[in-house]
């Protein structure tokens, strides 16, 4: 059996799974709103989002950056994004205010600078006006007061405006309302009043190779001995020496996370801002995996789940 034809069709179904859209809104859900690739302004900037999908696969890493390079003719130079990628999430949006008319070529790439995908979007729009000839002052003019004349003006009766329907609501609405992300469900409120690891980023996966997690995954299939899960963090302005781990778990059918599971202490390398460690799961059901510094303050938490 050949098997090369079915490893080409592989290869592509993957690199075609990741790809840039342009829009002008999108939610936490990862849902963009009106994408194209040409636009039409009737002013500037024009606010537009740029939207990174890596098809079905989370996006290893939590950091991001677009280069965004518009045509010469712009006169406008390169310009170049950072920024954090959400946890566990398969895309990355950002915001970028264009500021002329013009093609502009959007590149995604990963904390490693490696290009992920591309596109290019053109935009339509007024162009700066030209200066004129000046003219020459002609003076002051002799102005003749005209008589006023008195202009009876119709009086304007307004119509009833129809009743909004529920598209119409949803099209105007100043900030489109959107469900949270099971994440930020899952925070206490202490939790959110102490987020201090704004960049912390945590995913789950079955190995970590030159700094990678491989495998990377939210749910692993239960086995009979307990599931052997590498869990890789990391944070853009580093950790504390040693890391407490806390795991608790919600079992399947389950409501709470009530019961505890282990602690444990990890000691990161100094200087880094990524490091890792490993868990054996052995139940069913989803596990909370939070992390503390030396301070016993809150770094952020991860979820993983046994089917």
């Amino acid at each position: 059996m050949n098997l090369l034809p079915t490893l080409v069709l592989c290869i592509c179904s993957t690199l075609s799974a990741q790809e840039i859209q342009v829009g002008d809104y999108f939610n936490n859900l990862g849902s963009l709103r009106n994408a194209s690739t040409e636009w039409k302004a009737t002013e500037f900037p024009l606010k537009l989002v740029l939207m990174y999908y890596n098809g079905n696969t989370t996006i290893n890493g939590n950091r991001m950056s677009w280069l965004i390079e518009p045509e010469k003719d712009t006169g406008l130079p390169t310009d170049d994004v950072s920024l954090v990628v959400g946890q566990g999430r398969s895309w990355a949006a950002v915001k970028y205010d264009f500021t002329q008319p013009g093609s502009y070529t959007l590149t995604a790439f990963d904390r490693e600078k490696n290009a992920l995908a591309s596109t290019v979007i053109r935009i339509k729009g007024p162009k700066r006006p030209e200066p004129g000839p000046v003219k020459p002052d002609p003076g002051p003019e002799e102005v003749v007061k005209q008589p006023e004349k008195v202009q009876m003006q119709p009086v304007e009766t307004k119509a009833k405006p129809a009743p909004l329907t529920k598209k119409d609501i949803l099209e105007n609405a100043p900030e489109p309302v959107f469900v949270q992300s099971d994440i930020r469900e899952e925070l206490t409120e202490e939790e959110e009043e102490t987020l201090v690891y704004e960049s912390f980023y945590i995913a789950f996966g079955r190995s970590v190779k030159s700094g990678m997690l491989m495998g990377q995954n939210e749910k692993f299939k239960a086995v009979a001995d307990g599931n052997y899960v590498e869990v890789l963090f990391s944070n853009t302005e580093g950790f504390t020496e040693m890391i407490s781990v806390d795991v608790w778990l919600r079992p399947k059918g389950g409501t709470e996370y009530n019961e505890h599971v282990l602690d444990k202490t990890v000691k990161v390398p100094e200087g880094a801002t990524q490091s890792n460690f490993h868990l054996t799961l052995r139940r069913r059901g989803r596990y909370k995996v939070s992390l503390f510094d030396e301070k016993d303050t809150w770094i952020g938490s991860g979820y993983v789940a046994l089917y």
